[in-house]
């Protein structure tokens, strides 16, 4: 069995909104999105840190993508998963 702790908490409507669509957008429990955000926070990593590197690395290189074309890219690479 699943050794994990159920919480209660309160968060601010939007945030809890937003992450609700990132999880569904994910295809994903949200319960997984929030452990990831919180080892991130506690940790300084999480499964993109790898893509989020790499991106960084692209872009310094001068790309002629913006920002948003990266995410949208770095995006749809999490979504093939």
């Amino acid at each position: 069995m699943n050794n994990k702790k159920k919480i209660g908490t309160v968060l601010d409507p939007e945030i809890l909104g937003e992450a609700k669509q990132r999880a569904a957008r994910e295809h994903r429990p949200l319960s997984e999105l929030f452990q990831e955000a919180l080892v991130v926070f506690l940790h300084g990593e999480g499964p993109r840190a790898d893509a989020e590197r790499s991106c960084r690395l692209f872009c310094s290189h001068r790309s002629r993508l913006d920002l948003d074309e990266i995410n949208e890219l770095l995006e749809e690479d999490v979504l093939a998963i």
